[in-house]
Formats: C-alpha cells, sequence, structure tokens
C-alpha cells in the first residue's frame, strides 16, 4: 500500500508540476505583455510643442528663398536652408539618396524644431505642422521652446518684417524609422 501513495502521490506530482508550469508561463506572458505597454510611448509621447518666430508664408519658393535672404543680412542671422529643396506637389525634400537611406523613400521631410532649435533663417513647408494653412513655404526665424523665442531675435525680425509673428505647433520627435 505504500508503494501504491508514493506512485500515486509521483503522478499527481508529475499532473501538478506540469499544470503550475503551464501557470507559470501564462503569468509570465501577462507580465512581458504588461511591462511593454508599461514602456510603450503614446502618440501624445511622440509630440513636443515649439514655437516658431515666421518672417514670411509665401506660396512659391522662389519668393520665399528672396524673403529668406532679406531677413537674414537685414536681421543678421544665418541662412541655412537645411538641405532641403523643392519638390513640386510635396512642398519640400531632403536629397532622396538622404531620404531612401534614412526612411526607404524619396521625397521625405522632417519638420524644424524636432532636434534642430535655434535662431536662424530656414524655409519650411507649412503642410508639416499641425494648425498652419497648408501648402505655404514659410521663413522661419527661430525655433524653440514656447515662451521662449529670444527678444532681441524678436525685435531684429521685426526691424525687417514689421509682420512678423510667433506661432505655436507640435512637433513629432519619436522614432521615424
Amino acid at each position: 500500500m505504500k508503494g501504491k501513495n508514493k506512485q500515486g502521490m509521483a503522478g499527481l506530482s508529475e499532473a501538478g508540476s506540469s499544470l503550475f508550469l503551464m501557470h507559470m508561463k501564462n503569468l509570465l506572458l501577462i507580465a512581458l505583455l504588461g511591462l511593454g505597454n508599461l514602456y510603450a510611448q503614446s502618440d501624445n509621447d511622440c509630440y513636443a510643442t515649439r514655437e516658431f518666430l515666421i518672417a514670411g508664408s509665401l506660396t512659391d519658393y522662389a519668393s520665399a528663398l528672396q524673403q529668406a535672404q532679406k531677413v537674414a543680412k537685414g536681421a543678421g542671422l544665418k541662412l541655412d536652408l537645411r538641405g532641403l529643396r523643392p519638390v513640386p506637389k510635396v512642398g519640400l525634400s531632403f536629397d532622396d539618396t538622404l531620404c531612401v537611406n534614412e526612411w526607404g523613400e524619396a521625397p521625405c521631410y522632417v519638420a524644424r524644431g524636432r532636434y534642430d532649435n535655434g535662431s536662424y533663417i530656414s524655409i519650411e513647408y507649412s503642410d508639416a505642422y499641425a494648425g498652419f494653412r497648408p501648402g505655404y513655404y514659410i521663413v522661419v526665424a527661430h525655433s524653440g521652446e514656447a515662451g521662449k523665442t529670444p527678444a532681441a531675435v524678436l525685435s531684429g525680425v521685426r526691424r525687417i518684417v514689421p509682420s512678423a509673428y510667433i506661432k505655436s505647433s507640435k512637433v513629432y520627435m519619436c522614432c521615424m524609422h
């Protein structure tokens, strides 16, 4: 009888062990999924509010370039076109080789304010900025955190373009690959 009990206990122990392992695997899976959600970025985490000092909004690139050159010279700011070129039906794009190497397709455009804030003149495309009227080449004199446009830059740009204004938009900051 003692042998039967031991054998029965061993059988029960194996079945209990299997059941225990199955439950542990399920708990581990649930825990891993929960951690994934804990560390996943929500859409809101991927955007940062940036402030832009706008010195012109024009419908054609040639006019925007003239305005950018005039403001850069008059306000004493560097003109940095960021390697962008006009592309029909799209607005602006980086070099096709860069686009393909970085994002797998061309044309491509990354809004100013992602990693290149500061006071310098660039031409940007309004379609990439939430709250901006689409279809415009915008002459930007400064980008940065909201409420931190330097007063000297603002007054310097307004001496050249009295209608220059500050506008905020959210800029995508997460991985783009």
